[in-house]
Parts: structure tokens; sequence; C-alpha cells
């Protein structure tokens, strides 16, 4: 019997208001697919409302240990042809998945981007102007031109994601991928998707930092490690 389509990884720390609705979204798109749910060490009580969910492959850090890592324990459980991540939140909507998709299927590319600035004129920000210059110090390190390096959507077959052999704990992550996919020549599409920013007090976890860590991982990842 073949496996799923499509193996959906969910990274989840305290989310308690948003990982059910979430979970349903993705449950509901009409895909064969697999949803491996990481509880990065969650202490608001989305571990127990997570564990009342049927249908999902749920893993548990028992602390608190960053994106990259709840990714890179969710890849040994991976069974489908391709991957997607997808946070744990409600600012992306799942409804993409079948665009984000087709260009692998169709073999227009073969890793896809969403992007949340592709043809959309959003308003600025101190969120927005942040991921702009994190994509644009990506662009210029990378010798590439894509619009949002630093959305969660990033989808690519099984086997390539494996050998990105992802080391990244945290929000490094995003632009960790970007290295290793350019460096490995692949051609890289992006899908505009639909998005939905939460705030600070909703429970919005970037934070300046984050920002110099993606940029060091650019330069980690594409001329270091």
């Amino acid at each position: 019997m073949s496996g799923p389509v499509l193996s959906v990884i969910i990274p989840v720390y305290n989310e308690k208001a948003t990982c059910l609705e979430l979970i349903e979204r993705v449950k509901a798109i009409d895909i064969d697919k697999q949803i491996i749910v990481v509880n990065d060490g969650s202490i608001d009580g989305s571990r127990e409302l997570l564990e009342s969910v049927s249908g999902i492959h749920l893993i548990h850090h028992k602390f608190n240990q960053g994106k990259g890592a709840a990714v890179r324990t969710a890849v040994p459980h991976c069974t489908g042809n391709y991957v997607i991540l997808q946070d744990g939140d409600l600012e992306y909507d799942p409804g993409a998945y079948h665009a984000l998709l087709q260009p692998i299927i169709t073999k227009e590319a073969d890793v896809v981007f969403g992007s949340r600035w592709l043809n959309q004129d959003k308003k600025s920000s101190y969120h927005t102007r942040g991921n702009k210059m994190i994509t644009w110090f990506s662009n210029l390190v990378n010798g590439e031109s894509v619009t949002d390096v630093a959305s969660c959507y990033k989808v690519m077959p099984l086997e390539y994601f494996r050998e990105l052999n992802l080391k990244s704990e945290g929000f490094g992550l995003e632009t960790e991928i970007a290295a290793k996919v350019f460096r490995r020549g692949y051609t890289v599409m992006e899908v505009a998707v639909s998005y939905q920013r939460r705030k600070i007090e909703e429970g919005k976890k970037l934070r300046l930092i984050d920002g110099l860590i993606s940029a060091w991982s650019c330069l980690r990842f594409r001329f270091i490690d």
C-alpha cells in the first residue's frame, strides 16, 4: 500500500488558542496526508489539548527547543511523497496546499515557497519590514530573487527535505532551508498565499534577535556549514 501524498509538519509551542482549529483546517484539505504535530514543550495547556486529537502523529519535547528542532524531530517520521511546513497558529491558510504542490507535481519546480508579499500590496509594519530585510539579505547572500524567504510554507519532495540535513534550532530554519536549497541548484518557485498576521498580545513570537539569527543562518549555511 502506498503512503500519503503529503506529510504536514506542525511545530506547536504554547498555541492553546489556535492549535485545534488549525489542525481541523489541515484535516479538511482534500489531500491524502499525514499530520505530524510536535509539541515543543508547551506549558499553556496545548499538550493536553493535542492529546485529545485523533488522526495525527503527536510527538512531545520535554522542554522548548525551538521551531527548527521541532521540524528536525518530525523528519524521520515523515512518510509522504512531499513535505510541507505549517505553523501552529492561524496566520497561514492550509487552503493553499493544492496551489503550493501543483508546480512540483507538474515538474515546473523542484521546491515551492509560499509568499505573503508576491503580487500583494500589504501595509508596512515593523514585522513586514523586518521580514523583507531578511529576504533582501538572503537574496544578496544566495544570489537569488525571492520575495519572502521567511514564509513558513516550504514544500518539496521528502527525499530533498531529508537531504538538507537541517541543523537550526530556532527561527534560523527558514533561511537555512533557502540557503541549502539554492546551494543544491534546485528550481524554486514562489506561490502567493494569504496571511493574517497576529499581534504580540495574541502570541506572536518573533523578536529582533530572531532576525539576527536568520541573517547568521544565511551566511553559515551558504558559505560555512
